[in-house]
């Protein structure tokens, strides 16, 4: 859909009707249902479908839609919850429904389906078929990969009239903001034409002469950064893409590269804190756990490193050689509260709706720390009670077998107590109408410091008897 029109439909205060539609569905209300969502903007839509309890739900409200309306919801529904409705469609309803859509979007959609993809692109129409083909033929990150083929372009020879009418006829999904100059030869791009210019100019007028030759463009081969780049360097709303001989293959607008940006942000998100989750989705505990992990066992064997050399250099007594092992249960503590912290922030800050549920998402959490201090606290121990076996104990330290157990329960402690508390206080913080993106950092951060050095000394008091 188009950014302009959302942001109109925003400032009119104009919301959608969804108590209507939640309605509706509960009296099996088919038709005031099909009205109500026929009225409703496709991104609203596609919330309430992807907010519906179960799949069978979904798929029942999404047979109800017109296939135009599904094919817009489907267009800006998450590829899980895609997956999840059209697994058991057959291959020509769901070709039916990419043939509905913008051939950028059909490819993405296209794509998303990956193994069944092919069959499904086999059963759309011939025209349909070779257009979607030709946009897969590009890398997904690249200027091809975000243009849409639906352009007006013409020569130099035509008329100011020809053109204009054949532009507002155009039944494109985004708007035509440009008309595009192309050689008769070669189909080589030679300039762009506003379609304001084209408007006010005099019918009679040869196009040639309202061109501007001084323009931005990206190759089909370029990354998709770079095309992000440009949009914000030059204040662009669309520009056109070419290939490697300069001929029109697309244009590129603004609603996709601010996707592109979303995307790029949370890729270096993700990277800063060691959670690639902001980027995938997965709501399995166990599967959130697995795609922290690597990270996080990073930090913990430094971590342990650091304590080996310490106790490698030192004679320590039992409280000394306690604290060796602070360092790393600190750092544990803080890494798994500020990848669970940087999630949910992310996710308010991109009004997903499940973040307003507060238990939902703690108890979550918390299963996710379970498997996360699990897995890490029983490396921890056994790799403690592995070294101080190989360099062998002091005459006054701990038997390494206690301490392997003391260090790896309280480190299992620490990051569960960690992983919940950094879902916990960024929505506590929101519904407090405080910004957590400013006031979760440090407070986490200090928070996981406190408890995490707490945790350990009560888990030896605890195990050692020590006080």
């Amino acid at each position: 859909m188009w950014i302009p029109d959302r942001a109109n439909m925003a400032t009119t205060g104009e919301q959608p009707n969804l108590e209507l539609l939640r309605q509706s569905l509960q009296e099996q209300g088919w038709d005031q249902f099909r009205a109500a969502a026929a009225d409703m903007d496709p991104a609203d839509l596609a919330d309430f479908v992807e907010d519906l309890d179960s799949d069978e739900q979904r798929e029942a409200v999404f047979r109800l839609l017109d296939v135009e309306v599904a094919s817009d919801v489907l267009a800006e529904m998450e590829p899980h919850a895609v997956d999840d409705i059209v697994e058991t469609l057959p291959n020509h309803e769901v070709a039916h429904l990419a043939e509905q859509m913008a051939p950028d979007e059909a490819a993405d959609f296209i794509q998303d389906l990956e193994e069944r993809g092919p069959e499904v692109l086999a059963a759309m129409a011939p025209d349909d078929r070779e257009e979607i083909s030709d946009l897969l033929q590009h890398e997904e990150d690249t200027a091809g990969g975000l243009m849409t083929p639906e352009v007006v372009s013409c020569t130099s020879d035509e008329l100011a009239g020809t053109v204009a009418a054949r532009a507002l006829s155009a039944e494109f999904s985004d708007p035509v903001l440009y008309v595009y100059l192309i050689s008769p030869e070669d189909d080589t791009l030679q300039g762009c034409i506003r379609l304001h210019d084209l408007l006010a100019a005099n019918p009679k007028t040869p196009v040639g002469t309202l061109a501007g030759q001084d323009y931005v463009f990206s190759v089909t081969g370029e990354d998709q950064q770079e095309v992000a780049r440009k949009f914000r360097k030059y204040g662009l709303w669309v520009m056109p893409v070419v290939d490697e001989q300069h001929r029109l293959c697309g244009r590129i607008t603004v609603d996709d590269v601010i996707d592109v940006v979303h995307e790029e942000a949370d890729a270096d998100l993700a990277h800063m804190v060691g959670a690639p989750d902001i980027e995938e989705v997965e709501e399995s505990p166990i599967g959130v756990a697995r795609l922290r992990l690597p990270w996080l066992l990073i930090t913990m064997f430094a971590g342990l490193l650091n304590s080996v050399v310490i106790r490698a250099m030192m004679h320590v007594t039992t409280q000394e050689m306690l604290a060796v092992f602070v360092p790393p249960i600190l750092a544990m503590g803080g890494n798994t509260g500020m990848q669970s912290s940087a999630v949910c922030v992310r996710g308010l800050a991109l009004d997903e709706r499940k973040y307003g549920r507060i238990w939902t998402i703690v108890s979550r959490e918390i299963r996710v720390g379970l498997c996360l201090g699990l897995t890490c606290g029983t490396l921890t121990g056994c790799t403690v009670w592995g070294v101080l076996t190989l360099y062998g104990p002091t005459a006054q330290s701990l038997p390494p077998m206690m301490l392997g157990l003391t260090v790896g329960l309280a480190m299992f402690n620490a990051m569960v107590f960690a992983s919940s508390f950094g879902a916990l206080v960024p929505i506590t913080l929101h519904r407090l109408g405080v910004d957590p993106a400013i006031a979760s950092g440090p407070f986490i951060s200090t928070s996981n410091d406190l408890s995490a050095t707490l945790i350990y000394f009560a888990t030896c008091a605890v195990i050692l008897g020590l006080g």
